[in-house]
Order: C-alpha cells, then sequence, then structure tokens
C-alpha cells in the first residue's frame, strides 16, 4: 500500500520531479495521476507521494474524485520571462528554481557577479549561525545576490547593516513605514521579523572578494501557513491583502545597487546614521548572548565600522557580528 512505501529521498532530481508537477498544476486545472504519472515516467504511487510533499511545502493542492489534482492559487507563481526582462533593465542576470536547496548555495556553486538566484521555495534554507529558514512555498521572497568588490574585507564590517537598510528604504518607497532594524540583520516591525539577511565572503581578503547576499522576505505568509518559534510578521498582514512579489525584488535591487555603489565608494560612515535612525533597540537594555556567557548593558548604536556599541557601567565597548545575538530586554 501506498501509505506503507518507503519516503522518496531528497536529490536534486527529486526536487526537479516536484518542479515538473508544479510546472503542470500551473495551469489551474485537474490534471489526473495517471497524467502526472505518465508525462514523469513514474507510478501513480509515486505521483501521490510528491503531491504529499508538495502539500507539506506548503502548496495548497486539492484533489477531487474523478476529476484529479488541482492548485487554484498557480497565478502566485512569478513569471520567470517577465523577471528576466525587469531584472536585464537593471543589468542583472538571473537563475530562477520553483524548487532547490538554498539559493545561497546555488550561487557559490557557479558564482557570477551582478547575478540573482531566486526560488519558489528553499529545502534548505539558512539564517544566521546555520539556523533553518522557514520557507512556504510560492509565498515569500527568497533570493540570492552576487556582488564582487575589490574592497578589503576589513572595510565588509557593515556591509550586512547596508543590505538592511537598502531593504527597508526600498519598503518605504512602496508605502510600508515605521519598519526598524535589528542589529546586525535582521528587518522587524513592532518587535517582530518580516526579513533576515545572510551575508557569506569568499576570496582574497587584500581584494577581488565575492559577496553573496542572502535575503528572506516574509511577502504573504499567513499564521495558519507556518509554525515559527519567534514572532514575526508579512507585508500581507501589514497591507492587508496579497502582494506581487516580482515589483517588490525590483525595489530592493534598485536601492541595493544605489547603496552598495555608494558603500564602495564611502564606506560604511556614510550609513551611521542612518542606521541609528532605524535601529530597534538604540538606547534600550539589551543581553548579548555569546558562547559563554551573556553580556548586559545598554545599546548606543553602531560605530563607523558597523559594531554594536555597548555601555556597561558607563563604558562603551563594541561588539562585532559573527558570535552574538542580541534580544532587547523586556520591561516589566
Amino acid at each position: 500500500m501506498v501509505a506503507n512505501s518507503p519516503p522518496i529521498s531528497q536529490t536534486p532530481h527529486r526536487e526537479q520531479q516536484l518542479s515538473e508537477v508544479i510546472g503542470l498544476l500551473a495551469d489551474g486545472d485537474y490534471h489526473s495521476g495517471q497524467k502526472i504519472a505518465d508525462k514523469l515516467g513514474v507510478s501513480r504511487a509515486y505521483v501521490w507521494k510528491l503531491v504529499q510533499q508538495l502539500q507539506e511545502y506548503g502548496l495548497e493542492l486539492e484533489s477531487v474524485s474523478g476529476k484529479g489534482y488541482i492548485w487554484q492559487s498557480a497565478s502566485i507563481l512569478i513569471c520567470d520571462e517577465k523577471l528576466a526582462l525587469a531584472l536585464s533593465a537593471l543589468n542583472l542576470s538571473h537563475d530562477y528554481y520553483v524548487i532547490t536547496d538554498s539559493t545561497n548555495q546555488r550561487l557559490k556553486e557557479s558564482f557570477q557577479n551582478n547575478h540573482i538566484v531566486i526560488a519558489e521555495y528553499q529545502t534548505s534554507g539558512r539564517g544566521r549561525r546555520g539556523r533553518n529558514w522557514q520557507s512556504p512555498i510560492a509565498t515569500n521572497l527568497y533570493f540570492s545576490y552576487g556582488w564582487k568588490t575589490d574592497l578589503p574585507v576589513q572595510q565588509l564590517g557593515g556591509l550586512s547593516l547596508v543590505v538592511g537598510i537598502s531593504l527597508v528604504e526600498a519598503l518605504e518607497k512602496m508605502g510600508f513605514d515605521n519598519l526598524e532594524l535589528k542589529w546586525p540583520n535582521d528587518i522587524r516591525y513592532q518587535q517582530k521579523k518580516l526579513a533576515g539577511i545572510l551575508v557569506e565572503l569568499t576570496g582574497d581578503a587584500d581584494g577581488g572578494i565575492e559577496v553573496i547576499i542572502g535575503v528572506g522576505l516574509n511577502v504573504n505568509m499567513q499564521a495558519e501557513q507556518t509554525a515559527i518559534e519567534q514572532e514575526w510578521t508579512s507585508l500581507a498582514v501589514l497591507n492587508g491583502k496579497p502582494i506581487l512579489r516580482q515589483g517588490i525584488l525590483l525595489f530592493m535591487m534598485q536601492q541595493l545597487q544605489s547603496n552598495l555603489n555608494k558603500f564602495e565608494e564611502c564606506g560604511f560612515s556614510s550609513f551611521q546614521k542612518i542606521w541609528n535612525e532605524y535601529d530597534e533597540v538604540i538606547n534600550s537594555p539589551v543581553t548579548i548572548h555569546q558562547a559563554k556567557d551573556d553580556i548586559h548593558g545598554l545599546a548606543k548604536g553602531v560605530d563607523l565600522s558597523g559594531a554594536l556599541l555597548l555601555e556597561i557601567e558607563g563604558k562603551t565597548q563594541s561588539i562585532f557580528a559573527g558570535d552574538v545575538s542580541l534580544r532587547p530586554v523586556i520591561k516589566s
């Protein structure tokens, strides 16, 4: 019986099969299990497993006896052709996946400057310090941008902060107000996470560095779609209705390109004041969680390199990203 069959192993080939099933269902019409099986060259029992997997990923498929499977929300997929045309106007190339393991990983394996990898679903999406990134299919924005710079690595300390600023500025242009930044890589609204950023570097420490900027933005996610431990929100929750993701991506990339050019020319010092204006916890008591112990102090914004300034018993010290997390102290 199907229920007792072994699970399908996680392989690139299976990801391709899942993408093919979505492609067949993308017309919003009914497709029988046998029709899908014939198209893929597999058994109907195997198709059932693929459908179960897609439902686990958050795809809202219905099965009607005598008709087959239908995906009534198929139109929410990003149109790859329209996306390619829009990105070319920004001198950006791209790869589009319905399903992949990680957009950062895809770009890392085949790095290209001014290139975006975007996916509808990531099976192994990651945040900072290896945390999993929840990614319901065809709902949010998951993308990675490849950017090559000749800046030495010592001057890239504030890069993730500049990315955060860029995304907030783009969203403000689209009418989303009262957004804040949590050092070093989160966009927040009323202490709820809206987006996360993961920056990875490879190359020569003295210059010629390949930068991969990964972004996960909650766009159309609703409470019933996922269970996430920390409090979160989405643009659709703030807006009161679903939002077209392609337009958001283009606004973000325009702003990010502009700010990265400024960052290369002027460094993080030209963004310090802007960051402090968006800083969620500036002048608030916070706890810094480190590997061995916790540090308590008063957050005082960031310095000219992007390091967090923490005031402890009247003395200020710099905290650098990579080995700490920051959480506001909840006032009673």
